[in-house]
C-alpha cells in the first residue's frame, strides 16, 4: 500500500444557485415598473434569440490550401520500447511505424550505445528485403541517423528490422547474452501533405490520437452506448499513448487543426438511417452517422465491423494432439499480434509473448498452451532443449529434435497474473560446442496459429487487479445524471480499461435504476454520494479518516475537502467499479489526467483510489488489511458553507413577498383630495 500522508484542509464554497440571481432580477424589475398600467395594455414583441454556436466545419477552416508540413515524433509515442535493446549474437528486433496517408518517412534519429565486446561488429537496418544502412559498432555512444526515404510503406506502416551482427572474433558460446546494443531516444521525421480519407473504410488513421464525438443535446441510452463503443474502438486504434476523448452535447468544439492526420470527429444524429463523410471547405472530413431513435448502436456496430480481418486459420490437429475435454476460451498468437516468429542462431534463443486475462475473455484458470511449429534438424552431436516460462517460472522443459513439433503445455495456476509474459526458449549447443556464426545454425519457426486455452475462474482478490477481465464479455454502465461530464468520465474509464486488452470492451448504458439492479458487472458514475449508499463500497465517499488495527490514524479527509473516489469491489455476486466525488472538484471528466500516461490502468493497485483536489492521487487497499474507515461528522462551518446560498435565496424570496404586499399600499393608496364644486 502506498505510504499515506496527512493532508492539509481547504475551504470548499459552492457557487451561488442560479435561482438567487433570478430572484434579484425579478425584485429589481418590480421596483422599476410604472405606477399605473394603461387599461389598453402595452404591446411588445417577443424576441427569440438564435443559438450562437460555431459550425464544426467552420472551426476546421483555416483559410489555406493543402499544407505541406514536417513532423518529428518519438517512437515511444507509438508504443515502442525506449531504449530498444538487442543482445546476443544474431539478435533481431522489429518495429512498425504508422504513417498516415500522404506523409513520407524521411529519417530515423537517436542515440546508439554498444558494449565493448561488439567493437568491429555492425548493425543492419532493413525495410523488407531492402537494406537501408549498415552502422559500424564501436564502444561508447554514437549519434544515429538512418535515411528512410527509400523505405516502402505497406498499408500505412513502415516496417523496420534491426539486426545485430557481432565481430568475427566474438565467442557466442561463452558470452551469448552479455554483449548488447541500445538504441534510445528514437525519433522518426515525417514530411508531406496529409491526405484526407475519401471513404468510410479509409476514415480511421493507422494511429488515432484524438477522438471528438458530437451527440444530440439529450442523448438516449442507445446513443450513449454507441459513443462508448466508438471510444473502445478508437482506443484500439491508438498505438502507444492514451487516446484523447471529448464528447460534446452542446455543439461547441475546441480549436482544431484542420489538417491534423491523427484526429477524427464523429457525429451521431437522429433521422433516417445513413452514414457518410461530410467534407468541410478544407481539412479532414467528419463521419456523420444518422439513425432513428434506438438504432444508433446498430449503425455504429455495422460501421466498425466493416472490413474486419478474417480469423487466423487453425492448426490441423495431429494424431492424439487434442486432449480430452475441449476448453471454450481460445486465442491464437496471431490474434495477440504475433503472426509468425522465427529464431535463428546458436546457443540460447528466446522470444516473448505478452497477454492479459482479458485477452482470453475473462478471469481464467487451467491455462494451457498449444505450441506448434517447425525446427531445422539438430546436427549429429548437437543438443537442443525446449523451455517455456510463464512470468519467470519454468512451466515446461524437454529435449527436442528437428522437424515439426506440436505440444500441449499446462501452465500452473499459481503463475497466472492479470498481465502475463510467456517466454519460449530453445537452448542449442552445436556439435563440439562450436557456436561461431554460420557454423551449424539452428532455425526455429513458431506457428502464429499456436494458441492459449483456458477455463473460467477467478484467482485474484477483489480490487483493481480484476479489471478489465471481469468486464468480459459485456458490462453495464450507469450514469447519475447522464450529462456531458458523466459521459466523458465514462469514456475515459473505457479508454483506460481498453488500453489493457486487445479484446473489444462492450459497454451498455442503462438507466440508473436498471444499472443498480443489473445482474452483471457494472461501472457506475455519479456526482451524488447519497445515490450509492445501498451499495456498501469499501469507502463511503464522504469525509472520513482511516485507522489501522492499532487505532492510529493513517489518512484523513476533512469535511471541507473536495475529492474524487474510484472503488472496485463485489456487490450482488458481480464486480463493480464506482466513480463519485465529494464537493465540486475535481471534475469527473478530468479523471484520465490524474493517471500516468504510460502506465495508465497498470499503475493502480488495491481497491480504493482517492484524488484530493489540488494533490496527487492515493491508492489504498481497505478490505482485507485490517484498516477501519471512520466517518467524520460535518462541522458547523461546513453546514453553513453548504446552506448559506439557500438561506440567502430564502431571504430574497421573503423580500420579494414583502415588496409584493407593500407595493399597492404605498403606491396606489392616496389621501382624499378636496371636494369638487357643484356644477
Amino acid at each position: 500500500m502506498r505510504a499515506l500522508q496527512r493532508h492539509m484542509g481547504r475551504t470548499f464554497c459552492p457557487p451561488i444557485p442560479r435561482a438567487i440571481g433570478l430572484t434579484m432580477a425579478l425584485a429589481l424589475s418590480l421596483l422599476a415598473f410604472p405606477a399605473t398600467i394603461p387599461a389598453t395594455g402595452r404591446s411588445h414583441n417577443d424576441i427569440q434569440g438564435t443559438s450562437i454556436r460555431p459550425d464544426p466545419h467552420r472551426l476546421l477552416h483555416s483559410g489555406g490550401d493543402h499544407p505541406s508540413g514536417t513532423w518529428e515524433i518519438p517512437l515511444r509515442e507509438f508504443g515502442q520500447p525506449d531504449p530498444l535493446i538487442l543482445y546476443g549474437p544474431m539478435s533481431e528486433r522489429s518495429l512498425s511505424v504508422p504513417i498516415p496517408r500522404g506523409l513520407q518517412a524521411m529519417e530515423l534519429t537517436g542515440r546508439l550505445r554498444s558494449s565493448p565486446g561488439l567493437a568491429g561488429g555492425r548493425l543492419e537496418v532493413r525495410n523488407g528485403e531492402r537494406t537501408l544502412t549498415w552502422i559500424p559498432l564501436s564502444p561508447g555512444e554514437l549519434p544515429l541517423h538512418v535515411g528512410l526515404h527509400e523505405g516502402q510503406i505497406d498499408h500505412e506502416r513502415l516496417n523496420l528490422n534491426f539486426r545485430l551482427i557481432p565481430p568475427r572474433d566474438a565467442d557466442p558460446c561463452m558470452f551469448p547474452l552479455t554483449e548488447r546494443v541500445e538504441l534510445e531516444d528514437l525519433h522518426v521525421h515525417l514530411e508531406g501533405t496529409p491526405e484526407p480519407p475519401r471513404t468510410i473504410a479509409a476514415f480511421w488513421p493507422p494511429d488515432l490520437r484524438s477522438l471528438i464525438l458530437l451527440l444530440p443535446p439529450e442523448p438516449t441510452y442507445d446513443e450513449a452506448t454507441a459513443a462508448l463503443r466508438l471510444v473502445a474502438f478508437g482506443t484500439r486504434r491508438a498505438t502507444g499513448r492514451p487516446l484523447t476523448v471529448s464528447i460534446r452535447l452542446d455543439g461547441d468544439l475546441p480549436p482544431l487543426d484542420p489538417w491534423d492526420p491523427w484526429t477524427r470527429m464523429v457525429q451521431i444524429k437522429r433521422g433516417e438511417s445513413r452514414a457518410g463523410l461530410r467534407f468541410p471547405e478544407e481539412g479532414f472530413p467528419m463521419l456523420e452517422i444518422q439513425a432513428p431513435s434506438g438504432a444508433a448502436l446498430r449503425m455504429v456496430e455495422s460501421i466498425l465491423s466493416y472490413g474486419e480481418a478474417l480469423p487466423f486459420p487453425e492448426i490441423a490437429p495431429g494424431p492424439g494432439a487434442v486432449p480430452e475435454g475441449q476448453v471454450p476460451r481460445r486465442i491464437t498468437l496471431a490474434e495477440l499480434g504475433y503472426s509468425q516468429v522465427q529464431m535463428r542462431g546458436s546457443g540460447p534463443m528466446e522470444t516473448a509473448f505478452f497477454f492479459s486475462q482479458s485477452d482470453l475473455g475473462g478471469p481464467v484458470r487451467g491455462l494451457r498452451f498449444r505450441l506448434a511449429g517447425q525446427m531445422s534438424p539438430v546436427p549429429e552431436g548437437g543438443r537442443a532443449s525446449l523451455l517455456v516460462f510463464l512470468n519467470g517460472g519454468l512451466a515446461y522443459a524437454e529435449p527436442i529434435g528437428g522437424g515439426t513439433f506440436d505440444r500441449w503445455i499446462a501452465l500452473p495456476d499459481g503463475l497466472i497474473r492479470r498481465d502475463n509474459t510467456l517466454i519460449v526458449r530453445v537452448d542449442y549447443t552445436p556439435p563440439g560446442g562450436d557456436c561461431r556464426i554460420g557454423i551449424h545454425p539452428l532455425t526455429v519457426f513458431i506457428n502464429g496459429a499456436s494458441y492459449l486455452e483456458s477455463q473460467a475462474g477467478q484467482r485474484l482478490a477483489p480490487g483493481f487487479e480484476r479489471f478489465p477481465q471481469v468486464l468480459m464479455p459485456a458490462f453495464v454502465v450507469g450514469l447519475h445524471p447522464m450529462d456531458e461530464s458523466t459521459l466523458n468520465a465514462a469514456a475515459q474509464l473505457v479508454m483506460l480499461l481498453q488500453r489493457t486488452t486487445r479484446r473489444a470492451l462492450q459497454p451498455e448504458v442503462l438507466s440508473w435504476e436498471k444499472a443498480l439492479s443489473a445482474g452483471m458487472p457494472r461501472v457506475l458514475i455519479t456526482k451524488d454520494p447519497e445515490a450509492i449508499k445501498d451499495l456498501h463500497p469499501p469507502l463511503d465517499p464522504r469525509p472520513f479518516r482511516l485507522l489501522d488495527p492499532d487505532g492510529r490514524e493513517r489518512f484523513r479527509l476533512d469535511p471541507d475537502r473536495s475529492f474524487m473516489v474510484l472503488e472496485a469491489f463485489e456487490h450482488g455476486g458481480h464486480d463493480l467499479l464506482l466513480l463519485t466525488r465529494w464537493g465540486q472538484t475535481p471534475e469527473l471528466h478530468a479523471l484520465a489526467s490524474a493517471f500516468d500516461p504510460q502506465l495508465g490502468w497498470y499503475g493502480l493497485s488495491g481497491d480504493v483510489w482517492i484524488w484530493p483536489a489540488g494533490e496527487s492521487p492515493v491508492e489504498i487497499r481497505v478490505r482485507g488489511t485490517g484498516l477501519r474507515v471512520e466517518p467524520l461528522p460535518p462541522s458547523p462551518a461546513v453546514w453553513w458553507s453548504r446552506l448559506w446560498p439557500w438561506a440567502l435565496g430564502a431571504a430574497f424570496l421573503a423580500l420579494l413577498a414583502f415588496l409584493i404586499w407593500v407595493y399597492p399600499r404605498v403606491v396606489r393608496t392616496r389621501p382624499p383630495g378636496p371636494a369638487l364644486p357643484a356644477s
